[in-house]
Formats: C-alpha cells, sequence, structure tokens
C-alpha cells in the first residue's frame, strides 16, 4: 500500500490536504474546526457573569483613570505660556 505523504524538494512531508480542491479543503477545515469548539471545556453561566461583571468593571475603572490623566495633561498644556 502507497502512503499518502509526498517528498517536497527540501525533504519536508506534504499531507494529502495539499492535494485536494478548494472546495476540498475548506470542508476539511470546517470539519477539524468544528472537532476542535467540541473539545473545548466551556464555563458555567456563573463563571461567564462574574467574568463579564469584572471585565465591565474594569474597563469602568480603567477609563476613568485615562479620562483623569487626559484632563490632568490638558490642564497643563492650557497653562503652558506661549511665546
Amino acid at each position: 500500500m502507497a502512503s499518502q505523504r509526498t517528498s517536497t524538494r527540501r525533504g519536508r512531508t506534504r499531507g494529502t490536504a495539499q492535494n485536494l480542491s478548494m472546495s476540498g479543503r475548506a470542508q476539511s477545515l470546517v470539519r477539524d474546526t468544528i472537532a476542535e469548539i467540541r473539545k473545548v471545556t466551556w464555563p458555567d453561566k456563573e463563571t461567564t457573569r462574574n467574568l463579564t461583571i469584572f471585565v465591565i468593571a474594569l474597563s469602568v475603572v480603567l477609563g476613568a483613570l485615562l479620562g483623569g490623566i487626559d484632563a490632568v495633561f490638558v490642564r497643563v498644556w492650557e497653562n503652558i505660556p506661549t511665546f
């Protein structure tokens, strides 16, 4: 039985996916993606809710911090004398 791998000029092997048509490769990609998504351990509802609240709170805090820093720089910039 012949191997389904072919050798390239540089000695690397190339799988059969390289020999498939464009639609065959797309189908293979979708099939492989679905298989990988099924392997994922998805978080439960409570964990998702807690992490969402954390991200929103962190965004608000960092937004306020950056806004405050920006306001300080604007006031400093406005008080620099021009010549």
